[in-house]
């Protein structure tokens, strides 16, 4: 969501007009569910994917339509094909909605709500991007963005965009999935979108393999941190795209300001910074806590801690050894394997 929203926020800053695309609902097997989006620009560029392949260009060309008639539409596409030799066909046995809507250059009302979403995101906060359809089955042709009314409700209960009452919105959200749509006491059906705090993958250590992760994950949409007491392996020049900490390992969680949202990778030099940072980990609300270990290093590392007053329900919280089991050895091996556990933990396959 954040490529689409910086992306957003762009254009409308610069006066362009291009049509925003989002799977409104999946059913059956789909290349991307409901929530996916991309933008589709005047001269056919994208940001972002729905999936891409057939499904893809037939929304880019509907974008297109959209763009030149200055309206939106609700529309969808079966993918429940059964011959392979037709190239007009998707196979995938599902079918999805699609709202495309067209954003008019510089529409003061979105660029309210991106700017909100904007600061929301900047300031870690949660909140529910509502789009509210007109009532009727079409849009009016003849208005520039067909009726439909955009607003941000934020955790605080502070509403940006179109005027609607905060208590209204919270009760269209108790029914709903990750993504989904309700109606609203006027009849008006909504789309809502829930957006979190970025994910943010600290990785402890700045060596060989977090030298490798940190590219990986940034590819993958997470913020990252790399903490690291040697100021050589904390250069902010070996981490592109991620933020470089020269910090001692003592307290450098806190230091980071780990949170909820936070996945933290730990893979210092040696023993001694590893418990020193799991302790810190496992004392966090991070998501995710990771350490790079062989068994036997683990269960040397389990006994001190349970000394000092551990339970077995904070140890359990730990992923180790850290990454899926896909025989990695090198330090890109293991990135890969590390940035897989990351995947499932923040698709909700695992915790």
């Amino acid at each position: 969501m954040r490529e689409i929203l910086d992306e957003t926020l762009r254009m409308l800053e610069s006066c362009e007009e291009f049509a925003l695309v989002k799977v409104s609902a999946d059913s059956g097997s789909t290349p991307r569910a409901a929530g996916a989006e991309m933008l589709v620009r005047r001269d056919g560029s994208i940001v972002g994917t729905i999936g891409g392949g057939l499904l893809e260009l037939t929304m880019m060309k509907a974008a297109g339509e959209a763009i030149e008639r200055r309206r939106w539409l609700l529309t969808g596409m079966g993918l429940t094909g059964t011959d392979v030799r037709r190239a007009d066909e998707m196979l995938c046995g599902g079918a999805v909605d699609v709202l495309i809507t067209y954003v008019p250059a510089g529409d003061p009302a979105l660029l309210e709500v991106c700017r909100a979403a904007a600061a929301a995101v900047r300031d870690r906060r949660r909140g529910w991007l509502f789009t509210i359809l007109p009532a009727g089955d079409s849009a009016a042709p003849e208005s520039a963005d067909g009726g439909l009314e955009r607003c941000l409700l934020l955790d605080d209960g502070t509403v940006a965009g179109a005027l609607q009452d905060a208590a209204v919105l919270r009760a269209t959200l108790g029914s709903l999935a990750l993504h989904g749509s309700a109606v609203l006491p006027d009849g008006r059906s909504v789309l809502v979108e829930p957006f979190e705090p970025a994910a943010t993958v600290v990785i402890c250590g700045g060596g060989h393999v977090g030298q490798a992760l940190a590219p990986v994950a940034v590819a993958l949409g997470f913020g990252v941190v790399v903490i690291d007491d040697r100021a050589e392996f904390a250069d902010s020049r070996r981490f592109t795209g991620a933020t470089a900490m020269h910090l001692p390992f003592a307290g450098a969680l806190e230091r980071a300001g780990v949170d909820a949202h936070c996945y933290v990778v730990i893979v210092t030099r040696g023993h001694v910074h590893d418990v020193d940072v799991l302790r810190q980990a496992l004392r966090s609300p991070a998501r995710y806590v990771g350490l790079m270990a062989s068994r036997g290093k683990r269960a040397r590392v389990w006994a001190a801690l349970r000394e000092e007053g551990f339970t077995e329900t904070e140890l359990a919280r730990v992923h180790s050894p850290i990454g899926l089991e896909i025989g990695a050895e090198t330090p890109a091996e293991l990135a890969i394997s590390i940035a897989a556990e990351l995947i499932r933990v923040r698709a909700g396959a695992e915790g």
